[in-house]
Order: C-alpha cells, then structure tokens, then sequence
C-alpha cells in the first residue's frame, strides 16, 4: 500500500512539472512573438525552464515526502528527464549526448525544488 502511495506522489510531482513546462513554453512563445529575442536569449530561457518546471515538481514531492527531501527531488528531476529524452528522441532528430547535457539542469533543478521544501 505505501509503495502505491509513492508511485501516486511521484507521478503527481512529475504532471506538476509537466504542467509547468507546458506554462512556461505558452509564455515563452508570447514574448518571442511580441519581442523577437535572439537566440542566445532563447537557451538561456530554455535552461531556465530546464531548471524551473522540475523543480516545482522536487518541491511538491519533497513536501510530500518529509525525509531525503533532496533524494525526492532528485528522483522527481530523473523522472522528469526520462520523459523529455523519451519525447527528444521520437519527435526531433536530437544525439544523445545533447539530451543527456540536459539532465544535468533537469535533476539539479529536482534536487534544488526538493531542498526549498
């Protein structure tokens, strides 16, 4: 019954984040569309977006969880990444070690949003 518990908080973390990535690329292509950033500005905003959406998620699931918070938002953030590289792969013509720079952001973020909690 516990692991279930843990399986259901994960995965709540997890669609938080997704949800916010989802917010956060909304927002990001209004102002692209009104301001017309360079590119530098835009991978910089996207790492910011790498590093904010997982860790609501390490956040939410560190509050859940009230030991290892930073362990919780870890786990949070690699969840998170399996399911961006999972998505890099099948949609985009991505190499793999493109996706895996993003993991560093990506589960730092997690631990960071687990340690805020």
């Amino acid at each position: 019954m516990e692991q279930k518990r843990v399986w259901k908080e994960i995965g709540t973390a997890v669609g938080i984040s997704c949800l916010v990535t989802v917010l956060f690329l909304v927002i990001v292509a209004f102002v692209l569309l009104k301001a017309g950033l360079g590119e530098g500005v835009i991978s910089k905003i996207m790492i910011a977006g790498y590093v904010l959406a997982p860790a609501t998620g390490g956040f939410v699931l560190g509050k859940k969880r009230k030991v290892n918070r930073f362990l919780w938002g870890l786990l949070a953030g690699a969840v998170y990444f399996f399911i961006y590289a999972v998505i890099a792969l099948c949609v985009q013509n991505a190499s793999m070690t493109d996706i895996l720079w993003v993991a560093i952001p990506v589960c730092l973020g997690g631990m960071a949003g687990g340690m805020l909690s």
